[in-house]
């Protein structure tokens, strides 16, 4: 940013050309007193105007229109050695001292070459703002989006620059003839090229999408593919590339009415008939396809229904075009009601028996599927003798049943190929197909359909313009030969690197983008590429690395591969003893230097259980002092969570005491405070015949694994109720950002102590084979095995230094890595616990935390940072299929299997915490957990957006308070389908 002003420009220049753009601005403003501020942002200019008082618009925009206009060449000169074009300037104007623009008014340089009048203010509108008026000279002012839809490349650049360029991206656009065309329908198309710069590296989920979406809408005609390149100024190297289909909405539904898609064809119709203001509706019964239409609207009209001829006429010449497989007749209704309950429904629940009126005509067509034995086969039966068209449809439908979002940005491609008995598919978008949205329903579908001969299948996902797959998924339905057809297909990449010649004229004349690498950079890598292949040929010769391009037949050699496998082992294992004595000695001399020190160190004192208690407020003193003296009293090993062990050694107190709970809160933070046990008991009460147990096991930061955890290994299966309320929110379910607390627990000696996997069931020991006992054998390996390993460690040990003194060297590391204890900013954990954190948190006998606190919007950020949902570390990377997601159906099936009921309660969240950002990652935690209650024995409330407005129920803009609490609790008691009859028969 250029921060200058008027009294700064040099007044005595010997020529009346302005040296900078600052000094040329303030001569064609030509206002004193004036503070320009002047800011480069992606393809627009932004001029800030402060004075004192507000500048007045009238004076400063005709002013600079009018030097725009008869000065550009001059104005231009100061961009000429810039990458990108200038599209637009931005003027803004406030008073000194002031935040926000008094006013603003964007300019658009390319109206300007229209030689509009001064007077008419049209041209200075935004084409998102203003509306086509006559000009001067009979000209229409046209919108970038119109431009766009030509084809010109510079329209496009300006239409897609008005999205990205307050991201700081400035667009260029080339067009390029298809090199390759893979279908002579293809021959004259042609490729645009995005070349999207930046100062920094902008993420491609943030922009690809919105980029895509852009062009698709634009409907370019002749164009087959689009291709998106992102680099950071300065940098000859592209930071990603994707690939966008640019095909016609209009041919994607055709290209899936071939295959029978029923909400295509009905896509089709509607959009043929619209000018004749006539609704259909399509359903499939077996090979016959039955289309209902009636009028939109009777208002007006002389006749009740379509008329028969017309109707029949032109959705016959559209069946036909497209002759759907499989499909051999078609029935036509015509009706005269349009509030009939099959024209409101879903496709898929239409029934011929459900028709509550009596059709004006039917008419009956044979399609070219009826006499054409190649169209008479369903798209299922030729999948199932691997056609790869009809398969690749089918896979491409089941990943798209949103028909309008594939229309919108393409949505996801499929690309087959079969090498002997196994199937790879290689699924690509915009973003990257997520693996478990793809990879089961794939399964299932391949389970389903029985492919003849397929033995397994591969699945692969990638963004569209890259060349290797970003994940990968394994399925195999029987036992094959290993390595057979194994090998990942070269699948054709999604694009090509940026064309050096081949461009059209007009593009590089009008877009001066050298795209060819210079000599010198063509000389460089040359000479790197030989530096590498020799430095490559040294390393293959010591024996120490070996060329796995010309070493992968020899892979499989047996005993020449052994032999090399022993002398590497050799050679690496000297490495490693080399590498072991040398950090010993490195150890060594900095053990000795801090020992000293160690000496000196004083022991700090401990405060003991009473001064704990007594900074309690004295209503609180027993469910605190009962937590901790179970704690201590108990024979558990800690956790490295004081919460959770205090918590664990109270409820196993409980447990022994009056014996399992009917009723088990789980949770983070926002269950430790959501839910009052006593509210819920007392409301419950009311109702039940007997008065239930409750018990909260809230536990500050646990996510889905902590839950895991905690339901499948700490606590045993006779120690969990018949009911379990999960209560929390989407973030604990985030797979994407680094889960510190079950990390924290795994790193402590209780998790240490832990079986390592959970107990199985009787069910699966019963099916297992059965195993011969031979426990002194047993016994007696592992203790000549325990024996042998001492004398290795004893006798290695003589040869080392800090082997004597190992001891003390794990204390000294405990106190230099412990020591200071990291802050709660480092741990991530809300300021809110820290009284929880530390153990002195006044939670009731039944584990509940009561906050008497209120949120204030108005006070409470003024000591808190407001962070919005793009920089909320909690929701960092956000992703629902990961750790989290195996622990969620770890959980699901294994209280399942011990009849254990399940609810998950969404608790409430702040308006003030639900931006755009939160809100959709929401939506998308509700859909991921709707489409569990389909699998699993589980019920899912969703309170989310229960009283957001209602602050003084928040402690702060995520967790509920004492008060917030109580309208949960009486409403799980009340207005919930939670079968609390469960609990009672525990």
């Amino acid at each position: 940013m250029w921060d200058v002003e008027q009294k700064q420009v040099e007044r005595k220049r010997t020529t009346q050309q302005a040296a900078s753009l600052s000094q040329w601005l303030y001569q064609a403003i030509a206002e004193p007193g004036v503070r320009l501020r002047i800011r480069l942002r992606g393809n627009n200019l932004h001029v800030l105007c402060e004075a004192s008082r507000t500048p007045e618009v009238g004076k400063l925009l005709p002013r600079l229109v009018q030097a725009l206009k008869s000065q550009g060449v001059e104005f231009k000169r100061f961009f000429r050695n810039a990458e990108d074009p200038i599209y637009k300037v931005i003027l803004y104007g406030r008073p000194v001292g002031q935040q926000r623009p008094a006013w603003i008014e964007p300019i658009i340089l390319e109206r300007l070459q229209l030689k509009i009048e001064p007077h008419d203010p049209s041209p200075l509108l935004d084409a998102r703002s203003a509306s086509p008026e006559p000009l001067t000279g009979g000209a229409l002012l046209i919108s970038n989006e119109t431009l766009a839809r030509t084809g010109s490349p510079e329209a496009i650049a300006r239409y897609l620059s008005e999205s990205l360029a307050h991201l700081g991206v400035s667009v260029k656009v080339l067009t390029q003839k298809l090199p390759h065309p893979e279908s002579p329908a293809e021959e004259g198309a042609k490729r645009l090229w995005i070349i999207c710069s930046c100062h920094y590296s902008p993420d491609a989920s943030l922009i690809a999408e919105p980029i895509a979406q852009q062009l698709r809408d634009l409907e370019l005609v002749g164009f087959k593919e689009a291709i998106i390149r992102s680099q950071v100024q300065g940098e000859s190297t592209p930071d990603w590339v994707l690939s966008v289909d640019l095909t016609r909405p209009e041919e994607m539904l055709r290209e899936w009415a071939r295959w029978g898609d029923l909400k295509s064809i009905e896509h089709l119709l509607n959009q043929s008939l619209e000018a004749q203001e006539i609704h259909v509706r399509a359903i499939l019964k077996e090979t016959t396809l039955h289309i209902f239409s009636c009028f939109t609207s009777l208002v007006g009209r002389s006749e009740p229904c379509p008329p028969q001829s017309s109707t029949v006429e032109q959705i016959e010449r559209l069946l036909k075009g497209f002759q759907p497989q499989g499909i051999t007749a078609a029935t036509l209704y015509g009706f005269t009601r349009p509030d009939l309950g099959i024209f409101q429904d879903e496709a898929s629940s239409l029934d011929l028996g459900r028709l509550r009126d009596t059709p004006v005509w039917v008419h009956w067509l044979h399609l070219p599927a009826a006499y054409d034995p190649d169209l008479a086969p369903s798209t299922i039966a030729l999948a199932r003798q691997r056609h790869l068209d009809a398969l690749g449809f089918l896979l491409q439908r089941l990943l798209n049943p949103d028909l309008e979002g594939r229309l919108a940005t393409g949505g996801i491609r499929v690309k087959l190929c079969f090498k002997q008995d196994l199937l790879h598919i290689m699924t690509e978008a915009v973003v990257c197909p997520r693996q478990g949205f793809v990879a089961h329903p794939v399964e299932k579908f391949l389970r389903k359909v029985q492919i003849s001969g397929l033995v397994g299948a591969r699945i692969y996902g990638r963004r569209a313009g890259q060349t290797a797959p970003l994940w990968s998924y394994a399925l195999d339905f029987q036992q094959h030969s290993a390595g057979v057809g194994e090998t990942p297909p070269q699948f054709s990449p999604s694009t090509v690197t940026v064309p050096t010649q081949g461009l059209p004229q007009e593009a590089s004349l009008s877009h001066p983008f050298d795209l060819a690498p210079s000599a010198s950079d063509s000389a460089l890598k040359q000479a790197l590429r030989d530096t590498c292949s020799l430095l490559k040929s040294v390393l293959c010769a010591t024996k120490l690395t070996v060329d796995t391009q010309n070493n992968l037949d020899g892979w499989r050699q047996g005993s020449e591969r052994d032999n090399r496998g022993i002398y590497e082992g050799i050679i690496w294992g000297m490495v490693g003893l080399l590498l072991m004595f040398q950090v010993d000695w490195l150890a060594g001399r900095w053990f000795f230097q801090q020992r000293p020190l160690a000496g000196l160190c004083v022991e700090r004192p401990c405060a003991v259980e009473g001064d704990l208690i007594a900074e309690r407020p004295t209503g609180e003193q027993s469910a605190v002092q009962e937590a901790i003296l179970a704690a201590a009293r108990s024979s558990n090993a800690s956790f490295n969570n004081r919460l959770l062990d205090e918590k664990l050694a109270l409820y196993q107190q409980r447990v022994r005491q009056s014996g399992v709970p009917d009723v088990l809160i789980v949770g983070s933070s926002r269950a430790l405070r959501g839910v009052d046990p006593a509210v819920l008991r007392q409301a419950l009460a009311q109702e039940g015949p007997k008065e239930l147990d409750i018990f909260n096991f809230g536990i500050n930061g646990a996510t889905a694994q902590v839950v895991d955890l905690m339901l499948r290994r700490i606590l045993a299966p006779e120690e969990l109720p018949k009911l379990i309320i999960w209560a929390d929110g989407a973030r604990a379910f985030n797979s994407g950002r680094p889960d510190i607390t079950y990390n924290a627990i795994a790193s402590s000696d209780g998790y240490r102590t832990l079986s390592p996997h959970p107990p199985r069931s009787n069910r699966v020991h019963s099916r297992a084979m059965p195993r011969i006992q031979l426990p002194n054998v047993n016994q007696a390996i592992a203790r000549n095995y325990r024996n042998f390993n001492q004398w290795m460690s004893e006798g290695l040990g003589e040869f080392f230094t800090l082997y004597p003194h190992r001891e003390e060297l794990r204390d000294l590391l405990q106190d230099q890595l412990t020591h200071p204890l990291p802050t709660v900013a480092d741990l991530n954990i809300d300021p809110l616990d820290l009284e929880t954190v530390a153990g002195q948190e006044p939670i009731t006998p039944d584990g509940f935390l009561p906050l008497d606190l209120r949120f204030d919007p108005n006070t409470y950020y003024l000591s808190h940072p407001r962070v919005s949902g793009a920089y909320d570390s909690d929701y960092d990377s956000f992703g629902l299929y990961g750790p989290q997601d195996v622990a969620l159906r770890n959980i699901l099936t294994t209280l399942e299997k011990h009849q254990v009921k399940l609810v998950f309660v969404n608790l409430p969240l702040t308006n003030e915490y639900l931006d755009p950002i939160r809100s959709q990652y929401e939506q998308q935690f509700h859909d991921h957990m709707t489409r569990l209650t389909q699998d699993y024995n589980l019920i899912f409330l969703d309170l989310a957006q229960h009283w957001g407005s209602e602050y003084d129920f928040f402690s702060d803009p995520s967790h509920l308070n004492r008060y917030g609490a109580y309208q949960v609790s009486r409403y799980l008691a009340h207005n919930s389908p939670i079968p609390w009859q469960t609990g009672v028969q525990n």
